[in-house]
């Protein structure tokens, strides 16, 4: 059997509808054949078995426990068959192709790739930025606070610094290579540790393509939940005092 180009990991707690939408957007805008899903129930009998017949395959890993980020889309990788690999939210709809694009753009210039994402009311979100400092944090968490794009370059690329785990596409030796996402961290700065990791270990850089759009409704649990906000806070201070961080201090004029 031909192995598909592109292995997608998505981890679900709770979110059948979501995935039913993702899944039927996907196959409307994408190749089905091109592309093995790869579900991850974290919460262990919560979704049912899925159709399989519009992708290459199809496989659901149920969670005897609730696991964290960084945890399940390792452990989906250990099944990836993809030439490349796309981890995605949930709640991510496609709007047009893609991953036709992104296998362009990766082949001219290996990279960390994402597009633009727009929640339903067509507000550009804020899923790429330069590394933040804990000062940067602290204005984020400002009512105040506005996001401000960075400018694309003369090809229609955008170069932050890292890409969110919200969709974050790359060749699957560039996973393998960097042993994947850092299981330490719990929900938050595992999409930062990576492209940081990626552009420090690799020399990649994290580029979004502005000519491709999907959508996503962010959630912001940390800006609501105090379980999520201490979270949010274990990590930043997991991230801040790494020897990775000071790395990329020296580095930053």
């Amino acid at each position: 059997m031909t192995k598909p180009a592109i292995t997608l990991s998505i981890v679900s707690h709770g979110d059948l509808e979501n995935i039913r939408k993702l899944l039927k957007s996907l196959a409307q805008y994408e190749d089905g054949k091109n592309l093995q899903v790869i579900i991850t129930d974290n919460l262990g009998e919560n979704l049912p078995a899925f159709d399989a017949s519009p992708w290459a395959s199809l496989l659901i890993l149920r969670n005897p426990k609730v696991q964290g980020f960084a945890h399940n889309h390792n452990q989906a990788f250990q099944h990836a068959d993809g030439e490349y690999f796309c981890v995605l939210n949930p709640d991510i709809l496609f709007t047009q192709p893609v991953f036709s694009v992104l296998i362009q753009r990766i082949n001219e210039q290996n990279a960390l790739l994402a597009p633009l994402i727009f929640d339903a009311e067509k507000i550009l979100q804020d899923s790429f930025r330069k590394f933040p400092t804990p000062l940067e944090l602290l204005k984020r968490k400002m009512p105040a606070y506005r996001f401000s794009p960075l400018p694309p370059d003369e090809k229609g690329l955008i170069h932050p610094d890292w890409i969110a785990g919200m969709f974050i596409f790359m060749k699957g030796d560039t996973y393998r290579r960097l042993g994947g996402f850092d299981e330490k961290f719990h929900l938050y700065f595992e999409d930062v540790d990576f492209c940081a990791r990626a552009a420090r270990d690799l020399g990649l850089p994290a580029l979004v393509d502005t000519s491709l759009h999907l959508q996503h409704n962010a959630q912001r649990a940390s800006r609501s939940n105090l379980r999520y906000f201490l979270w949010h806070v274990q990590s930043a201070a997991l991230f801040f005092t790494s020897n990775l961080y000071r790395d990329l201090r020296k580095k930053t004029p």
